[in-house]
């Protein structure tokens, strides 16, 4: 079995909708070098583009936080067999057990559709947060064998 050294590419980007492109070229780098198809990077540049939108959109509700407090963080991990990439903001967060059933056999009708693509995207998703203490999602995209 082969070794793979750890290098976590770590990225800042304002909460604005203009920086969803810069996070986006990240990941595919980061997925290519991480031996991830095309069809996977594409998939995996939607689940990133839906998290840092749902940032953009939930997070902070109050338009007086400073630049720092409103940033978003990435952080890009290659794994032996994949990639895991952390969405990180401190914003508003919530509570994880109030977010409904996603049902995966059909997209939800009442918003939340971002979290619905990022589960069917990706082959593991784990949201932690908590009311004021922000939010992180995990999103694990393995190398197809």
């Amino acid at each position: 079995m082969v070794k793979v050294e750890v290098e976590t590419i770590e990225l800042k980007i304002p909460c604005d909708p203009k920086y969803i492109a810069v996070a986006r070229l990240v990941a595919a780098g980061v997925g290519a070098r991480s031996g991830l198809t095309v069809d996977d990077i594409d998939d995996l540049k939607v689940a990133v583009s839906e998290a840092c939108t749902n940032v953009i959109d939930h997070a902070f509700p109050d338009p007086e936080k400073t630049e720092q407090s409103t940033a978003i963080s990435l952080r890009f991990t290659p794994r032996e067999k994949g990639l895991e990439v952390e969405i990180e903001d401190y914003g508003a967060g919530f509570d994880p057990d109030q977010l409904p059933e996603l049902e995966l056999s059909e997209p939800p009708v009442n918003g939340g559709l971002g979290l619905y693509l990022i589960s069917q995207l990706t082959d593991e998703v784990d949201i932690q947060s908590a009311p004021d203490s922000g939010t992180k999602v995990i999103m694990i995209k393995r190398v197809a064998e």
